[in-house]
């Protein structure tokens, strides 16, 4: 009954109900808990969020790695990069084990709302820990050093990856392409393509919508013939070419 009030985006009667369980003697367990406390944060509404947090403290409801992962999430997304960090250190302090998607979490957040170099300290101390980084790990911090004109440490990230175990996807494929087409260098963009082609990797449509529009909007000879070769495969490939792709 609790999940059915959540997805009307009712936490207050999903309250409700949870209260009326422990009225009755019956014990909510740790996943109702935590399915509430992501609510909180989902509808925006983090004073409330905290506030049950230390409720469930108080009611000493065991605190596993997936509450601490949604407050770091939770805060994170918000804009609250201190708190989320403070969260995931007291986890760790409390003896509450990191999972690799703990880590993502405040990597991401690191990336989006604080700096980069931060969410590398993270990564690289993820590492020497143990933890193996999987695709979604590699990804954020790629998109993150992209973000900032770090081209040529993301691809040494992008090419280690193929070492570690975390294949690149058609996400890291296509990060790295527009990224590359974004500051003028078409050559790499088609590179990264030809890798991509070669490791099995299928390209999706922004992969060509973003190589082919950057080749129109240069209007390069060479380039232009690429991009109409490139425009024939997607279609071929059963792919709709974009409104902007018509326009050119």
């Amino acid at each position: 009954m609790a999940g059915v009030w959540l997805k009307l985006k009712r936490t207050n009667m999903a309250l409700e109900v949870l209260e009326k369980m422990i009225k009755s003697g019956l014990s909510p367990n740790l996943k109702t808990y935590n399915t509430i406390l992501n609510s909180y944060f989902k509808f925006g509404q983090i004073k409330e969020a905290w506030e049950f947090f230390l409720e469930m403290k108080r009611k000493k409801c065991e605190i596993d790695v997936f509450t601490y992962t949604t407050l770091v999430h939770g805060f994170g997304v918000s804009g609250e990069v201190v708190r989320a960090r403070k969260v995931f250190f007291e986890m760790v302090k409390n003896g509450v084990l990191p999972l690799v998607p703990t880590y993502n979490m405040l990597i991401q957040v690191l990336c989006k709302k604080d700096s980069v170099e931060n969410a590398i300290l993270v990564f690289d101390k993820m590492v020497r820990k143990g933890y193996v980084p999987n695709t979604i790990t590699c990804n954020l911090v790629i998109r993150g050093l992209c973000h900032v004109g770090e081209m040529e440490r993301a691809m040494v990230l992008f090419e280690r990856m193929k070492f570690d175990g975390s294949d690149p996807n058609v996400q890291t494929y296509n990060v790295m392409i527009r990224y590359f087409c974004d500051c003028g260098e078409i050559k790499k963009g088609l590179d990264i393509f030809e890798q991509m082609s070669k490791s099995g990797c299928l390209p999706n449509l922004d992969t060509y919508n973003v190589l082919i529009s950057s080749m129109f909007a240069r209007k390069k000879s060479e380039n232009l013939l690429t991009a109409g070769r490139l425009l024939i495969e997607m279609v071929n490939r059963g792919f709709v070419p974009s409104s902007l792709l018509i326009r050119f």
